[in-house]
């Protein structure tokens, strides 16, 4: 079952690896993997889990960025992937998306993401 939302992306993604808790409250709602982020949200593994369209905080524990937090809504649901618009951040945190993509964008495999997603045209429009 696919749900897809209008949502226009604004931010270049890019892969990302680390646990992804979402909150409800106080209560843990989703326990996930990041796929990939960017200054306007994030895509993570969800396998069959449809989420209510409300918003989560949502905490990413990163290998080399440690945790960042913020709080979303989801934007767009597969049985594979879910993808979650940023809501509200910190200036903290943002800057530690920000630093993670552009490390990302330093590197050789930036080139070869650029040609295997096609984010060009994704960076304007998803589908």
């Amino acid at each position: 079952m696919e749900t897809a939302m209008l949502y226009q992306r604004l931010h270049i993604r890019v892969p990302a690896s680390g646990e992804v808790i979402l909150l409800a409250g106080e209560s843990v709602r989703l326990r996930a993997s990041a796929i990939n982020i960017s200054a306007g949200g994030l895509c993570i593994s969800a396998p069959s889990h449809i989420l209510d369209q409300d918003e989560y905080q949502i905490q990413i524990f990163t290998p080399a960025y440690g945790e960042i937090e913020f709080s979303g809504l989801p934007v767009y649901q597969s049985e594979e992937s879910i993808g979650i618009k940023i809501t509200s951040i910190n200036d903290d945190n943002l800057r530690e998306i920000y630093k993670l993509v552009e490390d990302f964008q330093l590197t050789e495999d930036f080139i070869k993401h650029i040609d295997e997603h096609n984010i060009i045209d994704d960076w304007f429009a998803d589908d």
